[in-house]
């Protein structure tokens, strides 16, 4: 009974918490994301240390990053996904390789950092909060503008980025080769697009049965098990489980029962995908911010203006026209889940210096907390850019 109590104890103090943040945050027109992440700085391990248990709140909060690229993909047919392939493989892999190349490059040439850190450091700069943007953007209906076309195709490189980066520190830090690493990610990949394929075959009709029958539970149960299934497949395949539910819900999302599936798993998306933001929060320690301010603020610097002007130069090039091309620099200009994730995983296997990423982490901390506002803004100027084409 004392665990029991210890669990509810700290259950009632996370939702009770959260639903405070939100409130406020509402009640003063800001992002509920920003009441979220509040919540998890103000409860957690660096705050008043009222909830504990880190590994499980990211887990429990993972689930919903997969339910959100889960739906993103029941919006997305494999026509869609190759109409998208250009500014996929074309203006995603543009900023990163710009942005992680740029900055990899004046970290080992001016500064003499050793390439391997200085490479990791340049791709945490270069990524970007799928959950932040997706969220936002869905919530101001702006997913389907060319805007938030291009920063969802942005994204989705970044995700795939985000492996290479991460099998470029496995192999540093283990001393195993790059190119076998790489291998394995590719045979991965190839082994995930082969059993999809021979799925979806099944899961289409599947998915049209349940969206037919009364029973709404079916749509839920259908699609959680499906995303969660393909997620931990995608997982030992050696690929990013978001990657897998993506792919997953495309599977589903070719059939006629999408808008079914989608309205019956959103509710749990939102909890899901608010505890993940919690997570996130908790993990941020601002307390150091006086005793580094000058590095924290080179590094803003970096992560908000000279990353907008790399996103923008992207997109430009793509075709896209210059208030577009702004408004998405506006939207992808901040640090994201990934960036944290991979300057922690470095600093803890001693890969990289924590005197390096230690400034790095908390800038990246500070964008995500005015990220909201900016997409919000960015995705509403494009609202306004529609209904007043003059």
């Amino acid at each position: 009974m004392h665990g029991t109590a210890e669990f509810l104890i700290a259950g009632a103090t996370l939702i009770s918490g959260a639903f405070i943040a939100v409130a406020i945050c509402s009640r003063l027109g800001v992002p509920s994301i920003v009441g979220f992440l509040l919540a998890g700085m103000a409860l957690g391990p660096h705050g008043l240390e009222l909830i504990e248990g880190e590994a499980t709140l990211g887990a429990i909060g993972e689930l919903g990053v997969i339910l959100l690229l889960f739906m993103l993909g029941l919006e997305f047919s494999l026509g869609k996904l190759m109409e998208l392939r250009r500014l996929i493989f074309g203006v995603g892999l543009l900023q990163v390789a710009t942005t992680s190349g740029l900055v990899a490059t004046v970290l080992w040439g001016v500064f003499s950092v050793a390439p391997l850190p200085a490479v990791l450091v340049g791709g945490a700069v270069a990524m970007s909060s799928t959950a932040l943007c997706l969220k936002t953007l869905a919530q101001e209906n702006a997913l389907g503008r060319p805007e938030g076309r291009a920063a969802i195709a942005v994204l989705l490189f970044q995700d795939l980025a985000a492996l290479f980066f991460l099998v470029l520190h496995d192999a540093g830090a283990t001393g195993a080769s790059v190119v076998h690493g790489l291998g394995v990610f590719a045979a991965g990949a190839v082994g995930l697009s082969v059993l999809l394929f021979l799925a979806r075959k099944v899961l289409q009709p599947l998915s049209i049965w349940v969206a037919q029958q009364s029973a709404s539970e079916l749509s839920q149960l259908l699609a959680i098990s499906v995303a969660m299934t393909v997620s931990a497949g995608a997982t030992y395949l050696g690929l990013s489980p978001a990657v897998g539910a993506f792919a997953a819900g495309m599977m589903i999302g070719e059939g006629d029962a999408r808008h079914t599936v989608e309205r019956e798993i959103r509710p749990f998306r939102d909890l899901f995908l608010g505890i993940f933001f919690i997570g996130l929060g908790s993990q941020l320690d601002l307390s150091n911010i006086s005793e580094q301010f000058v590095t924290i603020i080179i590094w803003l610097g970096i992560l908000i203006p000279f990353k907008a002007l790399l996103v923008y130069l992207s997109v430009r090039i793509s075709g896209h026209a210059s208030p577009e091309a702004l408004r998405v620099s506006a939207i992808l200009s901040h640090g994201g889940e990934f960036s944290l994730m991979l300057l922690s995983v470095a600093m803890a296997s001693g890969v990289l210096n924590s005197a390096l990423g230690g400034p790095l982490l908390l800038a990246i901390g500070l964008t995500l907390l005015v990220a909201p506002f900016m997409v919000q803004h960015a995705a509403r100027r494009s609202i306004d850019s529609q209904s007043n084409p003059t």
